[in-house]
């Protein structure tokens, strides 16, 4: 009987390491710049924020810039939480049911939850299409995301591309200098950030260069829930939503390219 009750104070007293739980994050954006290794810097600095103030909980995580290593962490780790792509999670949802939206992300340099992407190719260009032996709209459209022809048409909104083959480029940069310097005939869809890139840029071949179409507004990258929420996850929120308040948290959301998390 005394040892029972011991064991019981042993419960009263230290609560918080009897029931401290771990919860397990994804960064899934297909088509990103870095490795998972080069990524894990910036992880474990906005990990070791959120840790030091969620109390008895702790969240750990990886980022992966592929479509398949995403989706094998998911499937073998079995995360709680994950920050996806608006791109990667159309094309993946279906295999997730009973996920949902919990936030949105607040990328910089606008701070919004929506954004446009856009379609650039050579100057001068006749609207809407490159010029050359592909003037009738054949060729690729290339793009650093994996983008199916059903998302660019359906979800952004570029139907000039309905003849276009949609082309995944780990080198968009490269592509877009053959583009604007004519020895390569094709198009680019440039995500969000790769265009107010394109834009501060000063090279004499990027003047070249020339926005087509913008898409239409779509989600920015958004914080999913794999499993039901917790209070871990209430507490977990709270953090994310006062980042953008925290000074002590605006060098690593800079460091994420964001300005914050909103409702979605």
């Amino acid at each position: 009987m005394k040892k029972y009750l011991f064991l019981i104070a042993l419960l009263t007293l230290f609560p918080c390491r009897v029931f401290a739980s771990n919860m397990t994050m994804i960064f899934w954006y297909p088509g990103e710049a870095g490795s998972t290794k080069e990524g894990q810097p910036v992880l474990d600095a906005f990990f070791d924020y959120i840790n030091s103030k969620m109390g008895t909980s702790k969240l750990s995580g990886k980022y992966f810039n592929t479509t398949e290593d995403g989706l094998v962490f998911i499937l073998k780790q079995k995360p709680n939480i994950g920050i996806v792509s608006y791109a990667a999670w159309e094309a993946n949802k279906n295999k997730f049911p009973g996920t949902q939206i919990w936030l949105a992300t607040n990328p910089l340099p606008h701070g919004q939850k929506e954004e446009q992407y856009i379609i650039v190719g050579k100057t001068p260009s006749p609207s809407p299409l490159p010029s050359g032996e592909r003037a009738k709209g054949e060729g690729p459209v290339f793009s650093s995301e994996p983008l199916s022809k059903e998302f660019i048409q359906n979800q952004l909104g570029f139907n000039q591309t309905q003849k276009m083959t949609p082309t995944a480029t780990p080198q968009i940069l490269l592509k877009l200098k053959s583009i604007a310097e004519g020895t390569l005939t094709a198009a680019a869809i440039l995500t969000p950030n790769e265009g107010a890139t394109l834009s501060k840029m000063t090279a004499p071949w990027t003047k070249s260069l020339t926005i087509i179409a913008k898409s239409k507004p779509v989600p920015t990258a958004r914080v999913i829930l794999f499993n039901n929420p917790s209070k871990e996850h209430d507490s977990l929120k709270k953090i994310l939503l006062n980042m953008r308040n925290d000074p002590a948290a605006k060098e690593i959301l800079e460091e994420l390219r964001l300005t914050g998390f909103s409702e979605p």
